[in-house]
């Protein structure tokens, strides 16, 4: 008789006998065979069982793990700039009060009845804060942080229900998640004015090392094209200082950064030339009594 193994090769039958009288040792060897074999065991229990530990342990182990990649990633969370505590770094008393407010209420009239744009409004404290100090008609609140922009949206709800209907605010506020950088500049073509008002307060340096020179031109761009005439950009932007503090969030901000030859100190000159087109630039001020990285120059570029 044969037996077929799964390949269909023929064995003979009394191979499967042969393996057995492989593994008899004789009296005078079995001594050393238990040895040997005791050695083999204390060599596989030391080097495939780790020492037992208690679920407990187990647990503080990974949450260790846990909090060392959170604390190496975190910076990833805020590539655009959208701190979730933001406001907190200029609010001086436990009432909320950006001082930015003391420079933009030395000119109400530019907010009082007239529709805003707030361009990178985070949680949504300042553009609140504007549209109610200043009497605004309407004010749209855009940011690229969707949490930010919910947490915006359930301050404006909860404020809702605190207020009768057919109040003007909160009611004329809201706020709306998205990138004011769009993917072609052709797009620049379909856009028409509908606001009085846009507000881009220290977010140039994100769109900057997000989207390079290009990325910036074209939101300066859009901003003047959704402008009225006689329409305003109120305009904080950043020094180039505080570019070299945030490159190394990610490697493509460290070649964005490296690229950039548009710098903040040529802004001006950029907005009041023909490629973009405003007609005129003031000083509207600069914040006091702040922090020194905060204490930006606020500018208004006026559209004819």
């Amino acid at each position: 008789m044969e037996v077929e193994n799964n390949n269909n090769t023929q064995l003979p039958a009394n191979t499967s006998e042969k393996c057995p009288e492989k593994r008899k040792a004789t009296f005078d060897d079995k001594p050393l065979e238990i040895k040997r074999l005791k050695e083999d065991c204390s060599e596989v229990e030391t080097t495939s069982r780790p020492p037992p530990q208690s679920p407990k342990k187990r647990l503080q182990l990974d949450g260790k793990t846990q909090n060392n990649r959170t604390k190496r990633n975190k910076d990833l969370n805020f590539l655009y700039g959208n701190y979730k505590h933001y406001y907190g770094k200029r609010i001086l008393d436990k009432d909320f009060h950006d001082i930015r407010l003391d420079v933009l209420g030395t000119q109400p009239e530019l907010f009082r009845d007239k529709q805003l744009l707030d361009i990178g409004c985070n949680s949504g404290h300042l553009s609140i804060e504007i549209c109610k100090k200043f009497n605004a008609k309407s004010l749209v609140g855009l940011d690229i942080d969707r949490g930010l922009v919910k947490d915006a949206q359930m301050t404006i709800s909860s404020l809702k229900h605190l207020t009768p209907p057919g109040s003007r605010f909160p009611y004329n506020v809201k706020f709306l998640h998205g990138n004011y950088v769009l993917d072609d500049d052709v797009l620049l073509e379909i856009e028409r004015p509908q606001f009085d008002v846009i507000l881009c307060l220290s977010v140039t340096k994100w769109i900057h090392l997000n989207f390079c020179d290009a990325g910036l031109k074209q939101a300066f761009r859009r901003m003047f094209l959704q402008l009225r005439p006689d329409g305003k950009l109120i305009l904080e932007p950043q020094s180039f200082d505080g570019y070299r503090r945030r490159k190394k969030i990610s490697e493509n901000i460290r070649e964005n950064y490296n690229s950039i030859k548009f710098r903040p100190d040529q802004f001006p000159e950029y907005l009041l030339s023909p490629e973009v087109g405003f007609a005129s630039m003031e000083l509207m001020g600069i914040p006091e009594h702040c922090k020194t990285g905060f204490k930006r120059p606020i500018q208004i570029f006026k559209k004819v």
